[in-house]
């Protein structure tokens, strides 16, 4: 499987990173709006093509995903393209600021026959599929903490009157678009689309989100999602109930570490790679490599695969979040 990369940012580097040491995926084109950006990236990741046209990248005949890593605000265009030119899609995260956008790129995938798949850490971890398992064994869920903070540096340049494509609305990110985005998605994944949504938002005078709480309601059980890039703490993600608790760190965006907590029981995990710590009423399980070395090794093998149903249904989930978005952002008074 060959692919062709929209993009030069952090993230890029770090997914090529990963399919470097990934059997079945290689990397066969990048495309950058600057010819020297993109030469760069090229030369370090060895990469023989370089475009500076994105029609010229999606008609390559020789590729057979296009990844994008672009802006938030023009992942729609830019996956609308792929996908018409009979391009495969791997889209970073958010997928598209509304549900709407959404609804009309999936009807366009299915219609096409194409794979679309919405590049989110948490999902493609080896640990999703045993916390999914293991959550009936809480007892009656009674409610869910998230916390997802995360100091940036570029707070500062914004604090100093600079402005940065982070902090920029035009640019439909912010700390709910950014980070808060993947206590949000576990939380839709693991239980679907909420009855109600509230955003309570610290918004900065040019009215992006720089920290902020989603309450998510799912009948009695609330679901309290922290997100922040303005400070920092010991993030998680945990699922309480009335026979046992889960315990995710270092939370929804990596889910190294879990960990099953019942009142007088033991239980026992997937097997593989764990570094395991058992006692009489609890499970641990540690994975060694970050969430993007997994990601990726498993999209590999899922593609390998063929499972086409598989992203159907994992699109839905990321349409639902998409919709969770929208609705928090209005609640919030954004301006996207």
């Amino acid at each position: 499987m060959k692919i062709g990369t929209i993009g030069s940012g952090f993230i890029v580097r770090t997914i090529l990173s990963k399919v470097a040491v990934t059997e079945g995926i290689e990397c066969a084109a990048v495309y950058s709006r600057t010819y020297e950006t993109g030469k760069k990236l090229a030369e370090e990741f060895g990469v023989e093509k370089v475009y500076t046209d994105l029609d010229e990248l999606c008609s390559d005949p020789d590729l057979d995903f296009i990844y994008i890593a672009s802006p938030n605000s023009l992942h729609y265009e830019h996956v609308k393209k792929a996908l018409e030119h009979g391009k495969n899609v791997m889209c970073e995260k958010p997928f598209v600021p509304t549900a709407a956008e959404a609804d009309e790129l999936i009807a366009l995938a299915e219609e096409k026959d194409l794979y679309l798949i919405e590049m989110i850490t948490t999902l493609y971890h080896p640990h999703f599929a045993w916390v999914k398992e293991q959550l009936p064994k809480v007892g009656k869920l009674q409610m869910v903490h998230a916390t997802f903070c995360q100091y940036s540096s570029r707070y500062d340049n914004l604090m100093a009157g600079q402005q940065t494509n982070i902090f920029d609305p035009n640019f439909k990110t912010g700390c709910l678009m950014d980070i808060n985005v993947y206590n949000i998605y576990l939380a839709v994944a693991l239980l679907g689309k909420p009855d109600k949504v509230q955003y309570f938002a610290g918004l900065h005078e040019n009215g992006i989100d720089l920290h902020g709480t989603v309450m998510l309601q799912y009948g009695d059980v609330v679901c309290q999602c922290i997100g922040a890039k303005d400070t920092m703490c010991d993030n998680s993600f945990q699922l309480l109930g009335d026979k046992g608790y889960i315990h995710i760190t270092p939370g929804a965006g990596n889910l190294r570490t879990v960990r099953l907590v019942r009142r007088g029981a033991e239980d026992m995990g997937p097997a593989g790679n764990n570094s395991r710590t058992k006692g009489k009423n609890r499970d641990e399980l540690d994975l060694p490599e970050d969430q993007w070395f997994y990601e990726i090794q498993n999209l590999s093998k899922l593609i390998a695969g063929g499972n086409k149903e598989l992203f159907r249904k994992n699109m839905e989930i990321s349409r639902n979040v998409m919709e969770v978005l929208e609705k928090a952002r209005k609640s919030a008074g954004m301006r996207f």
